[in-house]
C-alpha cells in the first residue's frame, strides 16, 4: 500500500567482500549488505504485498540474474507518540557492480568504488538518510584483496535523476551513493613497468659513446631505442582503459619516447647540416644539455607524479571514520555491534 507521505529510509552499508576490482572494464565484484529502516504504523507482522517498502533499486548491478536474499525485521519504536514501529530490512547482494574509476594518476591514484541506490519512489514521497556512522569494510574485504589498500571509512553522496525525452519529463527520483575508499598498491608497477622504461631511455646515451664520425652507429643505437620503447607504450596500454585523457604513466612513456627522438633528431640533422669538426666540438655539449633535461624531467615527474600523488594516497587512507555525537560527546561507533544480513539473524538490533 503505497503513501503520498514522504518516507524517511536510513541506509548503511557493509562491504563483506571485494574480491575484484577491474580498472580496464571499470567494475568491481563484492558481497555488499544493505541495511535499510523506516517508521510505519502497521499491526502485526510485515507483508510486503501489502505494506510500504522503499522499493530499492541498485543502479550499477550489472549482473543479469542477480539475487538478492532479503530478511525484514519489525522492531517497536518507543520515541515516538504515534506507537509506531521500525521496519528493518536486510538484503545482502553478491555479484559485479560497474564503476567509472578516475585513472589520470595512474598508478598513484585514488578511487571510490561502491553501490548506487534509487527507488520507483519518487522524491515526493521518499527521501534517503544514509547513516555514515555505521557503514564500514570488513576486516576480510581487506584481507583478501592483495592489490589495493582500504581506508574504513565510507563516504555518502546524494543526487536526483529525471527522465528527459523530446516529448516527456518523468518525475525525479532520489540517488545515493555509498562509497568504499581505496588506494591502488604502486609497486607492482614501479618495478614492472616505470623501471624498466627508464633504463631502455637511460640506454639513449650509449649513441654518444660511438665515433661522432661513425653518425650511423649512432643512429642505428638511438632506432633501436626507440622502438624497445614503443613497444613499452603498447605494453603499458594493455594495464589501461579506452580513456579521453593520459595518466601519469601515459605522460611518463611518451616523455621517454619523445626523448628519444629528439636525440635522434639531432644525430640525423648533424649528417647533413654539420661537418665533421663542428659537430665532434659541440658533441660534449650537447650531451650535457640532453642530460640535464632528462635530469630535470624526471625529477620533476618524481616531485608531481610520485611523491605528491603518493602522500595524497596516504592521507587519503588515514581519514578518521566517521563519528557521532552522543551525550554531548564523540565515541567511535563499535562496529562489531552492526548488524549486516548475517548478524541480523542471531543478534539483536537496537535503535
Amino acid at each position: 500500500m503505497s503513501s503520498a507521505i514522504q518516507k524517511e529510509v536510513e541506509i548503511y552499508v557493509i562491504f563483506c567482500k571485494l574480491t575484484s576490482v577491474n580498472t580496464l572494464q571499470g567494475k568491481f565484484e563484492g558481497e555488499v549488505d544493505i541495511v535499510s529502516s523506516w517508521l510505519d504504523n502497521i499491526h502485526g507482522n510485515y507483508d510486503r504485498d501489502r505494506h510500504w517498502n522503499p522499493e530499492l533499486v541498485y543502479e550499477n548491478s550489472i549482473d543479469k540474474d542477480v539475487k538478492i536474499r532479503t530478511r525484514v525485521e519489525v522492531k517497536p519504536h518507543n520515541n515516538d507518540e504515534h506507537q509506531s514501529v521500525r521496519i528493518v530490512q536486510y538484503q545482502k547482494i553478491i555479484g559485479t557492480f560497474s564503476e567509472w574509476l578516475h585513472i589520470r594518476q595512474f598508478p598513484f591514484d585514488v578511487q571510490k568504488i561502491g553501490v548506487l541506490i534509487t527507488s520507483l519512489h519518487p522524491i515526493s514521497r521518499i527521501k534517503f538518510i544514509g547513516k555514515q556512522e555505521y557503514c564500514y569494510l570488513a576486516q576480510k574485504a581487506i584481507r583478501e584483496n592483495d592489490t589495493w589498500d582500504f581506508n574504513q571509512t565510507v563516504s555518502i553522496n546524494y543526487s536526483t535523476y529525471q527522465e528527459h525525452t523530446p516529448y516527456l519529463r518523468s518525475q525525479q527520483y532520489p540517488l545515493i551513493k555509498l562509497n568504499a575508499l581505496i588506494a591502488r598498491k604502486s609497486q607492482f608497477y614501479l618495478t614492472n613497468l616505470i623501471l624498466p622504461l627508464f633504463l631502455v631511455t637511460s640506454t639513449i646515451f650509449v649513441s654518444f659513446t660511438h665515433d661522432p664520425a661513425a653518425v650511423s652507429s649512432r643512429l642505428s643505437a638511438c632506432a633501436t631505442t626507440l622502438l624497445t620503447s614503443i613497444n613499452f607504450r603498447f605494453v603499458i596500454h594493455n594495464y589501461l582503459p579506452n580513456i579521453p585523457y593520459s595518466t601519469y604513466l601515459d605522460m611518463y612513456s611518451m616523455g621517454s619516447i619523445v626523448f628519444i627522438t629528439m636525440v635522434f633528431g639531432w644525430h640525423a640533422y648533424s649528417i647533413k647540416q654539420l661537418d665533421k669538426l663542428t659537430y665532434a666540438q659541440l658533441d660534449i655539449y650537447i650531451l650535457s644539455l640532453f642530460g640535464a633535461t632528462f635530469l630535470i624531467g624526471h625529477v620533476m615527474f618524481i616531485i608531481f607524479a610520485w611523491i605528491l600523488p603518493k602522500r595524497r594516497q596516504r592521507l587519503f587512507l588515514k581519514k578518521i571514520p566517521q563519528t557521532i555525537m552522543t551525550s554531548d560527546e564523540k565515541q567511535l561507533i563499535e562496529l562489531e555491534h552492526l548488524l549486516g544480513y548475517e548478524r541480523s539473524i542471531d543478534k539483536k538490533v537496537v535503535d
